[in-house]
């Protein structure tokens, strides 16, 4: 054991490598297939699934995750990149037309109107495309650093239920939450 592995156990802090290999690990179960399922999909309470998220826009104060869906909706898709983090929500009283939740830095809200915001620090805005025959359109939550996009498209008659579900099935989680789990549980530190 040299000098600095001694210190690092006495300390109890781990190296920053081991946050990049739990995050690998997380992305590489992901990516072996298990993308279709809604266990690949980030919960709230998923903290190696969430630091994914996480380091896809370091900047974001807010990162978007799954509470818990009604009968009827599946969570797929999930897509972490260098530029944001996608997955996708979708109901069976809409098949075909799955809600897309993106993560990105940054959103243009153009055309969009203020709604009720979701976080304490989050502005939250709608913009309507369509409302019949369907209703289409998109609901930002932007933030510090970040902004979760949710594009839907639903079949009118249904669309109150089906866009208060959606919207409940989301949450987000805050940055500084995540980092105080991850240094609390695992003894790893979310960087930046």
């Amino acid at each position: 054991m040299t000098r600095r592995d001694s210190r690092e156990r006495r300390c109890g802090h781990r190296p920053f490598g081991v946050l990049i290999v739990l995050i690998f690990l997380g992305a590489a179960v992901s990516l072996a297939g298990c993308a279709t399922s809604a266990a690949s999909v980030p919960g709230c309470g998923d903290p190696l699934r969430l630091a994914i998220v996480a380091q896809s826009v370091p900047g974001a104060a807010y990162l978007p995750c799954l509470r818990d869906l009604q009968p009827g909706w599946t969570a797929v898709g999930f897509t972490p990149s260098q530029d944001g983090t996608s997955f996708l929500l979708d109901s069976d009283r809409s098949p075909g037309r799955p809600v897309t939740v993106r993560l990105t830095a940054s959103c243009r809200i153009t055309g969009a109107s203020p709604s009720p915001a979701r976080a304490p620090g989050v502005l939250t805005y709608t913009r309507l495309e369509s409302i019949r025959p369907r209703f289409a359109g998109q609901l930002y939550d932007v933030f510090s650093g970040g902004c979760v996009t949710y594009t839907f498209d639903f079949s009118h008659g249904s669309q109150i239920a089906l866009t208060e579900e959606f919207e409940a099935a989301v949450g987000l989680y805050p940055r500084q939450q995540l980092r105080l789990v991850l240094k609390r549980k695992l003894g790893v530190e979310l960087n930046p």
